[in-house]
C-alpha cells in the first residue's frame, strides 16, 4: 500500500512573526492551513494513507487534523524530539512503511499528479525519483542535471551564484523504494536528503532519476511567495475545493467573491473579487475591498477601510479609514483610525497599531506588541525573546 510521508517539522523562520505562535503548515492559506490543500490533494489522488513528521509545535497539527478521518484520510503522526533532518525525519518513520512510499513537503502549493508521478517511478525502476521544475532564480533551491534516460548526472543544494550549473530545481516531492532506508540508517543525527541522501545515490549509481514537472509549484518560503501562492489560489491557477458560498454580481458587487457564514456586509460597501471572507464578518459602509484580499473569520471592519489585496487573518478589528496593501495582519490585531500599511509587511498577533500610523512597504512587526500613534514603522521590529 502506498503511503506518502508529509515533512512538517520546520520552524518556517523566513516567515517570521507568522510562526511565532504556529508552525509554517499551519499557517492559514486562503483561510486553510497551507498543509491542507497537499493532503485534499493526496486524498483526490486516492492516496489516503498518510505519516506526519513533526517537531516544532507538533500539537498544533495534531488538535487540527487529528486521525485525518474528517478530510477522508487516515493519518499517523511521527514526532521528532530533536531536529533530524529531512532524511532523519522519514528515517525515523520508517517503522510506518513497507513499500514505495511519496514524500512531499507539509508547506509546498502543487498540482503535481501523483499517479503520473508514480507511473514514471516504476517504469525508470530506480530507487529514487525527485520532482523537478524549471525556474528562474536557482539560488534558493537545489538543482539537478539530467541524462538523456532523465537519470540525474549531478545536484547542487542552493548553489552560489558562480556555481549555478542549472535552472532545473529541486520540489521536495519525492517517490522512494524501501531500500533507501540503508543510506538513512548509516547516519547518525542529522540526515539531509539534498547534503547527504542524493550526492550518495549519484556516486554510487544507485538509480536516482528526475520527474521534471511543468504544472504548479510554490513553496511559500518568504512573505513575498505567501502573497503570490493567496493571489493564484484565488485567480483558480491551482484547482482547490470552493471558499464558501459564492455571491451573486450586483452593484458594487463584482469579480469571484466566496463568503462565509454571518457576514454582513453594508450596501454602500464595495467589494472587487477575487476576494474570500470568512464567518462571522461585517465589513461597515464605505468600505472597499479590491482584489486579492483575504479575510479571516470574526473581522470587523470599520467605514471607509480600503483593503488592497490585504491578508487579514482570523479576530482582526480594522477601525475607520485606514488603508491596508498587500500586507499580512496576523490574528487578533487592533489596527487604529487612519493607519497605513504597505505593500510586503507582515505584522504579527497581538499588535496594537495606533492611530495615524504608518508601516512601511516590507517591514515586519513581531507579536505582542503596542506601536503608539503617529508612528512611522520603517524598520522591522523583533524582541531578542521572539528569535530564540
Amino acid at each position: 500500500m502506498i503511503k506518502t510521508v508529509i515533512m512538517a517539522g520546520g520552524k518556517g523562520t523566513r516567515l517570521q512573526p507568522l510562526t511565532f505562535i504556529r508552525p509554517k503548515p499551519m499557517i492559514p492559506l486562503v483561510n486553510r492551513p497551507i498543509m491542507q490543500y497537499m493532503i485534499d490533494r493526496l486524498r483526490s489522488s486516492k492516496f489516503p494513507n498518510l505519516i506526519i513528521t513533526l517537531s516544532y509545535m507538533a500539537d498544533h497539527m495534531k488538535r487540527y487534523f487529528h486521525d485525518g478521518s474528517d478530510l477522508g484520510v487516515d493519518i499517523k503522526y511521527s514526532t521528532e524530539r530533536w531536529p533530524l533532518g529531512t532524511g532523519g525525519g522519514v528515517r525515523k518513520a520508517k517503522e510506518h512503511i513497507d513499500d514505495t512510499f511519496f514524500v512531499v513537503s507539509g508547506d509546498v502549493l502543487t498540482d503535481v499528479d501523483f499517479n503520473k508521478l508514480l507511473k514514471f517511478h516504476k517504469k525508470k525502476g530506480g530507487l529514487a525519483t525527485l520532482v523537478l521544475t524549471h525556474v528562474d532564480d536557482p539560488a534558493h533551491f537545489g538543482i539537478a542535471v539530467l541524462d538523456d534516460d532523465n537519470q540525474i548526472t549531478d545536484y547542487l543544494e542552493k548553489p552560489s551564484p558562480d556555481k549555478v550549473f542549472s535552472n532545473i530545481a529541486n520540489t521536495g516531492t519525492y517517490v522512494f523504494e524501501p531500500e533507501i532506508f540503508d543510506y538513512l540508517d548509516i547516519r547518525r543525527g542529522e540526515v539531509d536528503f539534498s547534503k547527504h541522501v542524493f550526492p550518495a545515490l549519484i556516486r554510487e549509481n544507485a538509480g536516482i532519476y528526475g520527474y521534471v514537472f511543468p504544472g504548479y509549484w510554490n513553496d511559500v518560503g518568504r512573505p513575498e511567495s505567501y502573497l503570490k501562492a493567496t493571489y493564484d489560489l484565488l485567480e483558480q491557477k491551482f484547482k482547490h475545493d470552493p471558499f464558501g458560498n459564492k455571491i451573486d454580481e450586483e452593484i458594487g458587487r463584482v469579480g469571484d467573491i466566496w463568503v462565509g457564514k454571518n457576514v454582513e456586509i453594508d450596501k454602500k460597501a464595495r467589494i472587487e473579487g477575487p476576494v474570500v471572507i470568512g464567518d462571522n464578518c461585517t465589513m461597515e459602509e464605505g468600505c472597499k475591498i479590491s482584489k486579492g484580499s483575504v479575510i479571516g473569520n470574526n473581522v470587523l471592519i470599520k467605514r471607509n477601510v480600503n483593503l488592497d489585496g490585504a491578508v487579514i487573518f482570523s479576530n482582526n478589528i480594522i477601525q475607520e479609514n485606514s488603508f491596508l496593501n498587500r500586507c499580512i495582519i496576523d490574528t487578533r490585531c487592533f489596527i487604529d483610525k487612519n493607519v497605513i500599511i504597505e505593500n510586503g509587511a507582515v505584522i504579527g498577533s497581538l499588535v496594537e497599531i495606533g492611530q495615524n500610523c504608518i508601516v512601511k512597504s516590507s517591514r515586519c512587526i513581531t507579536h505582542n506588541v503596542r506601536i503608539l500613534p503617529d508612528s512611522i514603522m520603517d524598520y522591522d521590529y523583533f524582541n531578542l525573546t521572539d528569535l530564540k
